[in-house]
């Protein structure tokens, strides 16, 4: 009956994973972490070794018990477990790859690590966790104390890891702002039983080394029948908000460069404004990095279908396929 349980929950955690992101999450590649002439003792790996095995079992009990009380016990007992973990010496280096109920996530300089992970409460209420650890042979690490229920506009604060915003991150990539790293992180939350976010927000860290989530970045032009944008010109973080058993697309697509995520939309003028009803329409939306900042796009791909001469890709599911923009024909030199 207990591997019954187990091989349901392993189904249920895949299927909110995969309508959370789109895809499988993969563990961090080893390859990836850069950890060439850095080397962990043989006594500290077999520490690490130990204390993942155990961090391993209460991921999967705070992920997967049927009993609210063991869930949080679990997770209140991994936290200071891990950080008994990260204190070893060079623990950077050391992937954590057996903790697949835990997403990490490392930019491309390595100069630190982002640890998220969630907790399952009662009537629809999520709970999130998580640690940046900066690469360090001693350890500096900063928790993430999620304050996201208390923030009544999200889309226009800056908050420190002590108020964090929080999610499940899923993705990070690296910009240059006046020759500083700035950090742009995509992220899942759940926001209640009926609801789906995904977020994509600015990391960056202030002279003290102490980590800032939201920065003036997302750039959205004004449009006073656009009721998710507001009045705002600028965000410090961008959200869409959808039905929660729908997959979405949010992610950097590197062969555009740039962010790709999918409209949502009403799928009646009736559930215009109830967010939780949203699905995506078939097109798609962005953001271009130019002049130090993100600015919106409006339509990632301009062609539809069942007009002359276009291609055959998916209809938008509400409303009419815009046409293809009419090209001037090109001029060529006259014969002489």
């Amino acid at each position: 009956m207990n591997s019954m349980k187990k091989i349901v929950g392993l189904v249920l955690l895949m299927i909110t994973l995969q309508l959370a992101f789109g895809q499988k999450m993969k563990p961090a590649s080893k390859a990836k972490l850069n950890i060439k002439g850095r080397d962990i003792s043989k006594s500290d790996l077999a520490t690490l070794v130990k204390i993942e095995d155990t961090l391993t079992l209460l991921s999967e009990k705070f992920s997967f018990d049927s009993i609210l009380d063991k869930r949080k016990k679990a997770c209140y007992a991994f936290i200071p477990k891990f950080v008994q973990a990260l204190k070893v010496e060079n623990s950077f280096y050391y992937p954590f790859d057996s903790l697949e109920n835990v997403s990490r996530i490392y930019p491309s300089d390595s100069s630190f690590r982002i640890f998220t992970w969630q907790l399952v409460l009662p009537k629809g209420q999520f709970r999130y966790f998580g640690f940046i650890q900066m690469k360090s042979s001693k350890l500096k690490l900063f928790p993430l104390f999620d304050a996201g229920d208390t923030m009544t506009y999200h889309s226009q604060r800056v908050t420190t890891n002590n108020d964090w915003y929080g999610a499940l991150y899923y993705n990070i990539i690296e910009k240059q702002v006046d020759k500083q790293p700035v950090y742009t992180l995509f992220g899942f939350e759940a926001a209640d039983v009926i609801t789906r976010r995904k977020v994509v927000e600015i990391l960056t860290f202030d002279k003290d080394g102490k980590p800032k989530f939201g920065a003036p970045l997302f750039h959205i032009k004004k449009d006073d029948n656009e009721e998710r944008y507001s009045s705002y010109d600028t965000l410090t973080r961008f959200f869409i908000e959808y039905k929660y058993n729908t997959s979405t697309f949010l992610n950097y697509d590197r062969n555009l460069e740039m962010i790709v995520f999918d409209h949502v939309a009403p799928p009646t003028d009736k559930a215009k404004g109830a967010t939780f009803t949203y699905v995506p329409d078939g097109t798609y939306e962005g953001f271009v990095w130019q002049s130090n900042r993100w600015n919106w796009v409006e339509k990632v791909f301009t062609f539809a279908i069942n007009e002359m001469d276009n291609p055959p890709i998916p209809q938008p599911l509400f409303g009419q396929p815009a046409r293809q923009p009419n090209l001037e024909p090109e001029k060529t030199e006259p014969k002489k």
